[in-house]
């Protein structure tokens, strides 16, 4: 499935993130906006990893946050047994990054 963002989409969706942004700012000051953009953080990867999928945007969505709720914080927690929390947020990070471009390879190559 290839992702299709013409422009129309991507002012939308540029509206969209700046209004959450500006209201989670003024209900609940930084901390409210650093949650926002560390939910968008969280689920990143796993949008890129279902992305190459043949499923619905909705579920794209869906799917990408929770399993960013789940997956990330608990292989961070894994690697933070051995090395400091901040490292280990980091790596699993990119491990999950390196998923993702992985499966892609992969599929690109049947």
């Amino acid at each position: 499935m290839k992702l299709k963002i013409n422009n129309e989409k991507l002012i939308f969706l540029s509206i969209i993130f700046l209004t959450i942004s500006v209201f989670s700012f003024i209900l609940f000051g930084i901390t409210g906006l650093k949650i926002f953009l560390g939910i968008i953080f969280v689920s990143f990867p796993f949008y890129l990893i279902l992305g190459n999928f043949d499923i619905t945007e909705g579920e794209l969505f869906v799917f990408s946050l929770l399993l960013g709720i789940t997956l990330l914080p608990s292989l961070a927690y894994l690697i933070g047994l051995i090395v400091s929390f901040r490292i280990a947020i980091f790596a699993a990070f990119i491990v999950f990054i390196g998923v993702a471009f992985a499966i892609k390879k992969m599929k690109n190559k049947k």
